[in-house]
């Protein structure tokens, strides 16, 4: 029987979470997502952590630029996790040309394990998709998340016995200028492992079909072991009546605009999991509304898909659903069904309504016509504060405010409250 690491492991009474509230307008989107969850009074102690470019730069102030203990990942955010039944954070900031700078995020997927990135793409109430005759999606993408060209493995400049490793690289010995080379790594566990994943959801849902797309048709040995394998972990669950559909990625990014109704769960390859998963966002409300998670055997960590829109930092004006969203995927993560649900019929109910004061600027701009939409637009923690009370109606006057002081305290960002790299 296969393992079902989409559940926590143990079961408890009471948990204890991890949570990080990012970088830039990530931590206005954590305080709104933090104020929901207070609404439904859940059986959550919580432990702030944080990564990203806020710690970032607390490393090269405490040890100065270039030593090599600067990083985005302080090492007690490393042991919140291990210690923690769940993570959930904010968007965070990378920039390009930092030299040392690491990938908060690819570091914990890659230090955990977390192989899984599962990304929903659901249409919302409210909301629809920009597609003629408004079809119902439903998508859930299993992407690898170690693996590919996300493996790091790369070389630039190219040591000059790399062209003797494959005589494809002769044509690129001698006219070429630079050469830069990333290796796309394939492995049979890591294929077996998403793929099984992705067929044992199917099983534990009521889904019926899974695709694979892939370009095994060009990119022979990579993606041809990984549909190799597809199709033979495929026949294991035809006896559930879960068919398994083998396709090419660049027909899957054309059929999910004509008929993404005929999508049920994807499981992809690294690089084109996370395209296609971002187009498959797009079609129900774009990033602002999509949620995301990395999950492996031990532990699991969710974050929105959404980025941090540095330009907005602290101005309170981001959409919060993609993390509110996020909240609900971590809350079925630990078997708090009823909780999740209450999250996203909350969600739904306010985005139909459209009460004045409630939404954001990018709901009222792209979903609404509104050609008021700054004037008009809620703040981050207005709409969050809609959906709270949604859930739970009492949620006001002095309790609401005292909530809002609370979680506002839970995700200070001056240095003082930055947790890592502490003495």
């Amino acid at each position: 029987m296969a393992e079902n690491i989409m559940k926590v492991k143990a079961k408890k009474d009471r948990y204890d979470v991890t949570y990080m509230a990012g970088d830039d307008s990530g931590f206005d989107m954590m305080e709104g997502a933090l104020l929901v969850l207070e609404s439904l009074d859940l059986p959550i102690n919580w432990r702030r952590a944080d990564l990203g470019w806020c710690m970032w730069e607390k490393s090269n102030k405490k040890f100065g630029e270039g030593d090599p203990r600067c990083n985005t990942v302080p090492p007690e955010t490393i042991k919140s996790i291990e210690e923690t039944d769940a993570t959930i954070m904010a968007a965070i900031t990378s920039k390009a040309g930092v030299k040392g700078f690491k990938s908060a995020i690819l570091q914990m997927r890659q230090l955990f394990d977390l192989y899984i990135n599962l990304r929903p793409a659901k249409t919302l109430p409210g909301i629809g998709t920009p597609l003629a005759k408004n079809p119902d999606i439903d998508i859930v993408m299993f992407r690898e998340n170690t693996e590919d060209l996300y493996a790091a493995v790369e070389f630039f400049p190219l040591p000059e016995e790399m062209f003797s490793l494959h005589k494809g690289m002769e044509r690129f010995r001698e006219g070429k200028g630079e050469i830069a080379v990333s290796w796309r790594v394939f492995s049979e566990e890591g294929c077996t492992r998403i793929i099984r994943a992705a067929f044992e959801y199917a099983k534990a849902t009521g889904r019926k079909t899974v695709h694979c797309c892939n370009k095994a048709n060009v990119i022979r040995q990579t993606d041809g072991m990984m549909k190799r394998i597809f199709l033979e972990i495929a026949k294991e669950y035809e006896q559930y009546g879960i068919k398994g559909i083998e396709e090419n990625a660049d027909a899957t990014a054309m059929w999910l605009i004509k008929n993404p109704q005929d999508y049920s769960v994807i499981v992809a390859s690294n690089v084109f999991g996370d395209i296609l998963s971002d187009e498959a966002s797009q079609l129900t409300g774009g990033l602002g509304f999509a949620p995301s998670g990395n999950i492996g055997r031990n532990t699991a960590l969710f974050e929105p898909s959404s980025g941090s829109v540095p330009k907005y930092a602290h101005q309170y004006k981001v959409n919060p659903s993609a993390m509110i969203l996020t909240c609900k995927m971590m809350l079925e993560y630990l078997g708090l069904d009823e909780a999740a649900q209450k999250i996203e019929k909350a969600l739904g109910e306010v985005l139909v309504e459209s009460r004045p004061g409630t939404l954001t600027y990018d709901v009222l701009r792209d979903f609404r016509g509104d050609p008021d939409w700054e004037k008009n637009a809620a703040s981050t923690i207005d709409m969050a504060a809609a959906i709270a009370q949604k859930i739970n109606p009492e949620f006001t006057g002095e309790k609401l405010e005292a909530a809002k002081k609370k979680v506002h305290e839970m995700c200070a960002w001056d240095e003082a409250s930055l947790v890592g790299f502490d003495d």
